[in-house]
């Protein structure tokens, strides 16, 4: 049962400490509250499978925290800086991902500042969980992975590299059929865009992610798959796309 913090009271259960992660600044838990109500967050939600201090949060990593909030509007999700992490602001990763959002990918981006992104709200599955999961059907993992590898590759022709897909783990969600690409602070317009060459190594090139797809899949040996990768990353051509989607039993 999730537990809902009003901002004004984000001090109480020690909840100031998601603002200002993992060193509590009172200051900046001022400051990060007054950009929270900028952006139209009223309350903070104590929900999901991860913790601090024994707070349960939707997300956490080495740039930030992730929580459920209210605001006037409904619901979303606001990222957080942390305060220790390698860059000063998130006005950039936000930037990646309103980029992302013209390509129809990724979470839908409501308003960012020095310190927070608020964005839509997704839950779901991590993508290793869903690989693992064992009642699903060939339907669905076509579906499900199509529309994923169609999203990476909008964001090819985007020009935008997502820079984390080869840890794909870490930075995609399914939720039923529908997946969800995720954090996009560590993407890029500058340089060549390869997602579509990440997620194919991730997904049918990785050992473990390949076993567990032949169950459902029918797939080519690695240095077929390889040679044809090798001539999409080359042309990023539709053609060539084609030409994978067929390889891997997904056209």
């Amino acid at each position: 049962m999730s537990e809902i913090i009003p901002l004004e009271r984000i001090h109480e259960r020690g909840a100031a400490i998601l603002l200002s992660y993992p060193k509590l600044d009172p200051e900046e838990v001022l400051r990060r509250v007054e950009e929270a109500r900028e952006l139209g967050v009223e309350a903070i939600e104590l929900r999901g499978r991860h913790l601090i201090n024994g707070l349960p949060v939707l997300g956490k990593g080495h740039t930030g925290v992730v929580i459920a909030v209210k605001t006037r509007s409904g619901e979303a999700a606001l990222k957080i800086r942390r305060v220790d992490a390698d860059r000063a602001s998130f006005r950039r990763g936000a930037e990646m991902l309103r980029i992302a959002n013209e390509a129809s990918v990724g979470p839908r981006l409501i308003g960012a500042s020095d310190n927070l992104i608020l964005m839509e709200l997704v839950e779901g599955q991590y993508l290793t969980e869903w690989l693992s999961k064992p009642d699903f059907n060939a339907g669905c993992v076509k579906r499900t992975l199509r529309r994923l590898l169609d999203m990476a590759r909008r964001l090819d022709l985007k020009g935008l590299d997502h820079g984390e897909l080869s840890r794909a783990h870490r930075h995609i969600l399914i939720a039923g059929e529908e997946p969800m690409i995720l954090d996009f602070e560590s993407s890029s317009t500058l340089r060549r865009a390869s997602n579509i060459t990440s997620l194919i190594q991730y997904l049918f090139i990785n050992e473990r992610n390949r076993r567990l797809l032949e169950v459902w899949l029918k797939l080519p040996e690695r240095s077929i798959l390889l040679k044809a990768l090798k001539n999409y990353k080359r042309t990023l051509s539709e053609d060539d796309y084609n030409i994978l989607l067929s390889l891997i039993d997904l056209n």
